[in-house]
């Protein structure tokens, strides 16, 4: 493998304390050296005049199981081909087809991918939400602790934690799904990353009762879910999730289409509730509105936080959450070469939330390049494009599932 010399970037690691113009070297597919004046003896040279080098970026919560169901997309497109190196595949697998899921993707990808697995015997990600419709979640007879257990051991470098919609049966209030989690989140120190919110056809544990059952290192997706979520009726934050906070709980932005508001991200802001991580939650419902985890991170760039609190959110902080922080997420001599290339560029422009709501920007990040594995590659940004229109017709058909509650 060639070695390739990156030179004039402005190199930024929060992790590292590093923030500044350099060089780096890579070679055998790791990052061989870091400084001012490195040798070239024979490598590629690659001017980022201009251009950050980070960390490669981590995107823990998407849904890229697309051999299974239409509510995916290819791991690719929301990982290398957006500038990722590493996506989660957020609970869109349960446990029957997730040798499936590591056959058809984390065997066949270019990006790194990992999984939050449903505990379930069986979720099937559709556009419909049939596994939803046909209440699977909420089926005791669709959970099996001693078949989950031989899953995750059978994959335990893929399954970096327990994915748990804390969905309920009328009447009762124990969610299969989520006690399945706790306990094998317990017995396998794997993070839970919880979905806050609801489809409009399940009933969920109150947001309180929820926030109060978690432990240190679990997750709560959908931070800034404007409602069933983190904040009351007047956009105060819960003494539950005050609580969850104080005992070492993460936050995870999530962002999907309806599952985040500006609005809720504002109120959250004044109060500090910052997220931890930032993610896509991309799937075939919300191409338009998330776009990439650069315009998401671009967007709360224009909420207030910094440019290096946004890059810590998916490199290290990422890497903490999901318990890869000895491989992923900084810039060190000696790892895997997993980088990305982006410019922070002056541009007036509009986003949105999915919710109706609008933020005017100054500045975009845009990516420019990336590196998995040593392997360096320009990135011409266009917009995703749906595989076919019988999909894009199932994603408004679902997005009007998932919308018929919003206000």
């Amino acid at each position: 493998m060639a070695a390739t010399l990156f030179i004039n970037a402005h190199l930024l690691d929060p992790d590292q304390g590093l923030d500044e113009i350099g060089q780096l070297r890579v070679e055998e597919g790791k990052i061989a050296a870091i400084g001012r004046h490195l040798p070239v003896c024979g490598a590629e040279v690659v001017d980022l005049r201009g251009q950050l080098l980070t960390p490669g970026w981590i995107d823990i919560h998407t849904h890229v199981f697309t051999s299974v169901g239409d509510f995916c997309l290819p791991a690719d497109e929301v990982g290398i081909r957006s500038g990722v190196t590493t996506v989660v595949d957020a609970g869109t697998s349960g446990t029957l087809t997730f040798p499936a899921f590591c056959e058809t993707v984390v065997s066949t990808a270019q990006t790194r991918a990992y999984a939050f697995i449903d505990p379930s015997l069986l979720y099937i990600a559709t556009s419909d939400f049939i596994a939803h419709r046909l209440r699977l979640a909420v089926d005791p007879k669709n959970q099996d602790l001693d078949r989950a257990r031989a899953v995750i051991e059978a994959h335990r470098e893929v399954v970096v934690g327990l994915k748990a919609r804390p969905t309920l049966r009328p009447g009762e209030t124990e969610s299969p799904t989520l006690t399945s989690a706790l306990i094998l989140g317990e017995e396998y120190h794997l993070p839970i990353m919880i979905h806050l919110g609801r489809f409009p056809m399940d009933e969920v544990l109150d947001p309180s009762d929820l926030l109060d059952r978690l432990r240190p290192g679990d997750i709560v997706t959908h931070t800034y879910q404007p409602r069933f979520g983190l904040f009351d009726a007047e956009g105060s934050l819960l003494p539950a999730a005050r609580r969850a906070l104080e005992r070492g709980v993460l936050l995870d932005v999530g962002h999907s289409g309806s599952d985040f508001s500006f609005n809720t991200a504002r109120l959250g802001f004044e109060q500090g509730i910052r997220p931890h991580t930032l993610s896509t939650d991309l799937n075939v419902f919300n191409t338009e509105i998330v776009v990439d985890l650069a315009t998401t991170m671009s967007k709360f760039l224009a909420l207030g936080m910094t440019l290096p609190e946004v890059i810590r959110a998916v490199t290290g902080n990422a890497a903490r959450a999901i318990q890869k922080s000895d491989q992923l997420g900084s810039l060190q001599v000696g790892r895997e070469a997993d980088l990305t290339v982006a410019e922070l560029v002056q541009e007036e422009a509009e986003l949105v939330d999915g919710r109706g709501g609008t933020l005017p920007v100054s500045q975009l990040l845009k990516v420019r390049g990336v590196c998995r594995a040593g392997q360096f590659q320009k990135i011409d940004q266009t917009p995703y494009a749906f595989p076919n229109s019988e999909v894009r017709q199932l994603a408004w058909v679902g997005a009007e599932i998932v919308n018929e509650e919003i206000p």
